[in-house]
């Protein structure tokens, strides 16, 4: 396993900017402000991933799409310089107050609560390894709580929630504009953006990816007679019926349409179809996701399996699926939110 060494001098950046269509087909305003707002970013961050997520809110309200650049820049300094800068501003602050369907979410974590771990050899880059040099972290993978072992400053901070009570997301409905549509408490009606700055310490943000576009046809086989029901049950578990427990505060199921389809078929979760996704995730804190993972037996089922086919001495040591794993622990001020 491979992972990444991050600059300790100034903090890195995760900018998520999403771009909704209601509809499954953008309008020809929607089309113009994505191909806008692509000449804008892809020229500064570091590395963006561009996806694409079934849905407007979550994999419960799955009507509509909604395109996300997933932008990672070296230092906030780099982040800022393109931010502030007259096109951007423009461009943003001129968007449509209503119906433009624009939002974004800014991270700005220290390198000591960030760990990144990846199974892919060079050449091939993923997420925060495009921030910095990799580096071996053989010693600090495949056992349980691994991740909090790779963030340095897990030796003096346990990066507990200060919220002691279950959170429990509140979302709008799709179909706000029916008179009879339900609206949830501090869910608000009236037009124009909410911009939040303060969040309760120790949010984790989680990013993991999978990609099976470099596979055989013999580990394609070897997947789906061993692992695919299993990761399909795992993700729905996951993302369909949080209970508030969980810690589960958003999660987002996101997939490059250009990787192509990994399967005929189609599942209850469309996006685990292709061959390169990424799934997004906030939870109330880092123990939360810890628990889940452990907590869900055929998860836990699957994790064996898989670390023993691949391995040194599986059947599939030699084998091309990509992964990685991103996990941050974020402090209140570091989290930034508009939509």
């Amino acid at each position: 396993m491979w992972g990444v060494k991050l600059s300790t001098t100034e903090p890195f950046v995760y900018s998520i900017f999403g771009l909704q269509s209601p509809s499954d087909q953008p309008t020809v305003q929607q089309e113009a402000l994505r191909a806008q707002f692509d000449s804008l970013i892809t020229p500064h961050a570091t590395h963006i991933d561009r996806l694409l997520q079934n849905g407007c809110t979550t994999a419960q309200q799955p009507t509509g799409k909604t395109v996300i650049w997933l932008g990672y820049w070296a230092t906030r300094t780099q982040y800022l310089n393109w931010w502030t800068s007259s096109a951007v501003q423009t461009f943003w602050t001129t968007l449509p107050a209503t119906d433009a369907g624009m939002w974004r979410e800014i991270l700005t974590p220290d390198a000591s609560r960030t760990q990144y771990g990846t199974n892919e050899p060079d050449p091939h880059r993923t997420g925060l390894g495009h921030l910095g040099p990799r580096m071996s972290i053989a010693d600090k993978s495949g056992y349980w709580g691994c991740y909090r072992q790779r963030m340095a400053a897990s030796t003096g901070d346990r990066f507990t929630t200060p919220i002691k009570r279950d959170l429990v997301p509140q979302r709008p409905s799709l179909d706000t504009n029916k008179a009879d549509a339900p609206v949830p408490d501090g869910i608000r009606r009236q037009p124009g953006r909410v911009h939040l700055t303060q969040f309760p310490d120790n949010i984790c943000f989680v990013v993991e990816g999978q990609d099976h576009s470099r596979i055989s046809e013999a580990e394609k086989a070897y997947w789906f007679e061993h692992f695919d029901q299993s990761v399909n049950t795992w993700m729905a578990d996951l993302v369909l019926t949080p209970g508030p427990d969980t810690g589960m505060l958003d999660s987002r199921l996101c997939f490059a349409p250009e990787s192509g389809r990994f399967r005929t078929g189609s599942t209850a979760l469309p996006a685990l179809d292709y061959h390169k996704k990424v799934q997004l995730f906030y939870f109330k804190d880092l123990r939360h996701m810890e628990r889940v993972g452990r907590s869900n037996k055929g998860h836990a089922a699957l994790r064996s399996r898989f670390m023993a086919a691949y391995g040194p001495d599986g059947e599939m040591s030699a084998g091309s699926i990509g992964l990685w794993v991103e996990t941050t622990v974020l402090k209140g001020h570091e989290m930034e939110y508009e939509r």
